[in-house]
Parts: structure tokens; sequence; C-alpha cells
């Protein structure tokens, strides 16, 4: 019998998109030891493909957040006079928000 190495498993798992199956065997160390490997390598693929799914989330979001304080700046002398307190809270809320999501995504992809 061929042995297979673990790139070839996880490629023709994803090609017949099924779960994998390790081939458990509780007699054996080996197979364990395998299975531990697959689920590590699959679990990497799946946080790294949840970290680039937040990281574009997180970019739209902070545009379009921008997008509308800036608006909201520039038509605030001409349309809706907003007091110097409000465009102060704004642009604070703004500040915190936009650092924040910076932050918890640059936690998620260096958390070690």
């Amino acid at each position: 019998m061929e042995e297979k190495s673990l790139v070839d498993i996880l490629t023709e798992q994803q090609d017949k998109n099924t779960d994998i199956n390790l081939g458990y065997n509780p007699d054996s160390v080996v197979d364990y030891k395998k299975q531990q490997e697959i689920s590590e390598v699959v679990r990497y693929r799946q946080d790294t493909e949840n970290r680039n799914k937040l990281t574009c989330w997180v970019k739209w979001v902070v545009s379009v957040y921008l997008s509308i304080v800036f608006i909201i700046l520039c038509i605030n002398s001409h349309l809706i006079f907003l007091s110097d307190s409000i465009i102060c809270t704004l642009l604070g809320t703004t500040t915190l928000n936009v650092l924040g999501l910076m932050y918890i995504v640059l936690k998620g992809y260096f958390n070690k």
C-alpha cells in the first residue's frame, strides 16, 4: 500500500468537499499522531481563512464609517449645524472605533 503525505490527504479531502476521514485506529499511536497533525493543519487553515475574512470586514466597516463621518463634517457647516461638543464626541468615538478594530485584527494575526 502506498504511503500518502499529509498534503496529499488534505488535497484529496478538500477536492471531495467532505469531512476528513482520519482512519482512526484506537490500537495504534501512529494513527493518533497522524490524526493530530491533520487536525492541526486543518485548524491552521481555517484560522487563516477566518482572519482574512475578518480583515476584509474590518477594512470595509472602517472605510464606510470614516466616509460617513467625513460627509457629516463636510455638510455640518451648511446643513445640519452640529454643536462643537457633538463634533468632538463624533471624532473621539471615531478614533476609538478605528483604533479598537485595528487592535482586534492585529491581535488576531500576532496572538503569540
